[in-house]
């Protein structure tokens, strides 16, 4: 048995021997080791750099869409709501005149219980408020659609 472990141990001594290399081999060795790192590393950083950039410039883009349709939705809603402020503005100046003709409507009947210059005095007091609420309602409703268009 140790006839055979001789020869083993002679192969093994000679490859040991047979692969020491010097150490100028050895630091040639090492210095093309480092350069492969250093340019592996450096393409890597590269590599790197553009991604981060193509990363950096899909989330401008996707902000940038965000904002878009963000003013676009925002756009909407404003106009939405300027509609909806022009629609109360007219229903608010149709209730204000109906309102004012019936309050007008009731003062000519209790001017008609009147008789002479004082029924004339009534209507004439009756006709100036309906006028006057009228105004009062156009005002109004003019300055609720003046708002209406400049709402942002």
């Amino acid at each position: 048995m140790m006839n055979r472990l001789i020869p083993i141990a002679a192969i093994a001594a000679l490859m040991f021997t047979g692969c020491k290399q010097t150490d100028a081999d050895t630091a040639k060795d090492v210095a093309s080791a480092q350069a492969d790192a250093t340019e592996s590393a450096d393409a890597s950083r590269a590599d790197a750099t553009k991604t981060a950039a193509k990363a950096n410039a899909d989330v401008a883009d996707a902000q940038q869409a965000y904002d878009k349709s963000k003013a676009g939705a925002q756009q909407k809603l404003t106009a939405a709501e300027s509609e909806a402020m022009i629609k109360m503005a007219k229903a608010d100046y149709d209730v204000a005149t109906t309102e004012a003709t019936g309050r007008n409507d009731v003062a000519k009947e209790k001017c008609g219980a009147l008789a002479g210059v004082d029924k004339d005095s009534c209507l004439s007091t009756a006709a100036a408020t309906l006028a006057a609420d009228q105004a009062a309602a156009t005002a109004n409703r003019d300055a609720a659609l003046v708002q209406a268009e400049h709402h942002e």
